[in-house]
């Protein structure tokens, strides 16, 4: 019996890292923080994020670069938030981006969906023209999922929210992977979001959402929900939100309304909470 409850266990443990992390790490993975360690359910024990252990509230940081006051981002970086010209400013209680918004000159036109495709260029806000008639008809086609795309259409997958394909001639949709026209999101939370984020905030993930939908803010009236998880002796191993500290495993005691959508945050892999509005 012991023989087969250590052989369940490792089949276990081998079945969660194929599977992979089910936890909701976009934000990390956004920030550019190095996973630490690993566990059994295929997710890291931790994640190291300077920009938030060790954050100078006189620079500015998005997608893992720092940069300090007047510096300019890439247009190239930003572009798929439809923002242009940001660059760090001094402000308080810490420096902000300051962006352009891009509004799309597609969004204040009618646009003939029977007859017309938009196209599209990976990571871009906006289209970057049209297909119609008798040309549409002649683009390259794709398939992914069972759904039928043209040439220059945005593909998305159903089970994996947090990735896009662009439909080009010659798309394998056995080779997403590799696909140079298919890319991983990358949330523009750094650059809009920087008082929740560096104000002690934690993500609030939407359900069918890649990135957080929205930053929650220690309140008064919030208190701890032990786990069954052992306690924590490495505090790089536990959750500190506000004046609390959970441990990997603890919950969120919050107070809501019936009428409102269920918001449940937990410490899963510290060193930030994170909840999932249901």
């Amino acid at each position: 019996m012991r023989l087969l409850a250590i052989l369940a266990i490792a089949l276990c443990s081998a079945l969660a890292a194929v599977l992979g992390c089910d936890v909701p790490l976009v934000h990390y993975k956004t920030m550019k923080c190095t996973p630490v360690g690993s566990r059994p359910d295929g997710c890291p024990e931790r994640y190291d994020c300077p920009s938030i252990t060790a954050h100078d509230s006189s620079k500015c940081y998005f997608n893992g670069k720092t940069y300090d006051i007047d510096q300019s981002v890439p247009d190239t970086e930003v572009a798929q938030f439809c923002s242009a010209l940001c660059y760090c400013r001094s402000a308080n209680p810490v420096a902000k981006f300051r962006c352009v918004h891009v509004d799309c000159a597609e969004f204040f036109q009618r646009f003939d969906y029977d007859n017309c495709l938009r196209q599209y260029e990976r990571q871009r806000c906006c289209s970057t023209g049209k297909v119609c008639g008798d040309a549409r008809d002649k683009l390259a086609t794709c398939e992914l999922e069972n759904e039928i795309y043209r040439e220059g259409q945005r593909m998305h997958f159903k089970d994996n929210k947090c990735r896009t394909c662009i439909c080009s001639a010659g798309f394998d949709r056995n080779a997403t992977d590799t696909d140079p026209n298919c890319y991983d999101t990358t949330c523009g939370f750094e650059l809009f979001a920087e008082k929740q984020l560096y104000g002690g905030g934690i993500p609030v993930y939407k359900q069918d959402v890649c990135c957080p939908w929205e930053w929650r803010t220690p309140k008064a009236t919030d208190s701890v929900v032990k786990g069954a998880g052992r306690v924590a002796t490495d505090p790089k191993l536990q959750c500190k939100y506000g004046s609390l500290t959970l441990d990997v495993g603890d919950t969120l005691n919050i107070q809501q309304r019936a009428e409102d959508q269920k918001l449940t945050c937990s410490c899963q892999v510290p060193p930030l909470m994170q909840c999932v509005l249901n």
